[in-house]
């Protein structure tokens, strides 16, 4: 894994930082196609009206998601610049997280998934924003996982209850079915989302010591008969809950490291998020570290 930090006066300084990060790791950058590409994961890295935006691919040029994934401005409040990054870079996974307006994250991520036996081509993606505009701001539950338009749930794999694409963040290549990108059925359904895991969420932090365990990240497609299939299972990323954690605290389990982030912002007051919000509660992530 290769960290690095720093911070950007701009989206085109902040896409250069990742360009550059994921150069040193293995990856390729087409400038004049805009492509950043590794093995069979390809996105389209660009500055589109004030936001950084990610668009999966299947090749350099064709086989595009039905959207992209973003970041940028959430309901009202703007990035500031200048803002601070960190970029974690895995053998098959990318995270980069940035910091603004002394508590305010927002992130975007992508690799190829580890669940065998894929048609696709596996690369996963994800953003706090989808494609269409959040001016509503934050809506985010560990129960229903939120994010119905013009909201957004900025955390990744969550939201259960979207029937706009548009609102989106993320997406899987998994072709299973023949249906290429699409999370169920019809290409508008009701995705899993979070609710695999929402029993756990919602006993976090433990009573005993106050901890809050890692849970996996993994996202599932809907298939026939009611049924669901696994389609990522995240190496380096887990979910948590950051009650009695501070933004970018190093946790140690046995030998591993993990560093702690809201999925925007903070607030112990309202934990368990809300609509129409300009936080995340104590709803956050833990990225593996191997920095110093």
């Amino acid at each position: 894994m290769a960290y690095y930090t720093g911070t950007a006066n701009d989206l085109t300084a902040l896409r250069q930082a990742l360009i550059d990060a994921c150069g040193l790791e293995g990856w390729s950058w087409n400038g004049t196609s805009e492509v950043l590409s590794k093995g069979s994961m390809f996105l389209r890295l660009q500055i589109v009206s004030g936001y950084l935006t990610l668009l999966g691919r299947t090749s350099a040029t064709a086989g595009d998601a039905p959207g992209v994934v973003r970041i940028g401005q959430i309901g009202s409040r703007p990035l500031v610049f200048p803002l601070a990054y960190e970029i974690f870079v895995f053998a098959g996974e990318v995270y980069l997280i940035v910091n603004y307006s002394v508590d305010y994250y927002q992130w975007c991520a992508f690799g190829q998934s580890t669940v065998q036996g894929l048609p696709g081509t596996g690369l996963w993606l994800g953003a706090s924003l989808g494609s269409a505009a959040a001016s509503n701001g934050i809506d985010l539950y560990a129960q229903s996982g939120g994010s119905g338009a013009p909201t957004v749930a900025p955390a990744l794999f969550w939201a259960a209850d979207n029937q706009n694409t548009a609102n989106r963040g993320c997406w899987v290549h998994s072709d299973l079915d023949a249906q290429g990108w699409w999370l169920t059925q019809t290409l508008g359904g009701f995705p899993v989302g979070i609710r695999a895991a929402a029993p756990l969420i919602g006993l976090l932090p433990n009573a005993w010591n106050s901890e809050a365990v890692l849970l996996p990240i993994r996202a599932f497609k809907v298939r026939p008969s009611s049924k669901v299939s696994l389609t990522a299972d995240l190496a380096n990323a887990r979910y948590t809950r950051v009650d009695n954690y501070a933004p970018g605290e190093i946790v140690t389990l046995g030998p591993d490291r993990w560093k702690v982030f809201p999925w925007y912002r903070k607030n112990t007051a309202s934990r368990n998020g809300g609509s129409n919000i300009d936080h995340s509660g104590t709803f956050g992530w833990a990225i593996r570290y191997e920095g110093p």
